[in-house]
């Protein structure tokens, strides 16, 4: 079963609603908006400091976001980027492939630890995705 953005916005309350649609300029502001798939994914700023990384599964109609909002199934940041999918789903472009580390044999931990801060410090957008993909992963694991 696949579930629509609108079918899953029936579950936002009024006020939620509200402030997503403030929020929704912020979404479209964002140059990573991607989509693999029937998940999508965006990154909406909110009041911290890091945006905060949305992820919807339509295909299962799950819904997370890394905001700290317990009270509510779907977030105010969730709900404004599936306003923004609702609207222009192509804006939401084919992820790309996450890079994969080579195997890293005969290296001791420390060696590890010195390259990738060597590699965080040159190509931090290469770390940043690996991060997703593992939080991500584990999250998936999680809940298996």
């Amino acid at each position: 079963m696949s579930f629509t953005p609108a079918e899953l916005l029936r579950h936002v309350s009024g006020k939620v609603r509200e402030r997503a649609r403030d929020l929704v300029g912020e979404v479209e502001r964002r140059e990573r908006r991607e989509r693999q798939g029937d998940v999508i994914r965006a990154r909406v700023q909110g009041s911290r400091p890091a945006p905060y990384r949305v992820r919807t599964d339509l295909k299962k109609g799950e819904v997370t976001c890394s905001c700290p909002d317990e009270h509510n199934a779907i977030c105010k940041h969730a709900a404004a980027t599936l306003l923004v999918f609702m609207d222009d789903p192509a804006s939401f472009v084919p992820a790309a492939p996450p890079r994969r580390l080579p195997a890293l044999t005969g290296l001791g931990e420390a060696d590890v630890e010195r390259l990738l801060d060597r590699l965080h410090d040159l190509h931090p957008d290469v770390v940043l995705d690996w991060a997703r993909e593992l939080t991500h992963q584990a999250e998936e694991e999680e809940w298996e």
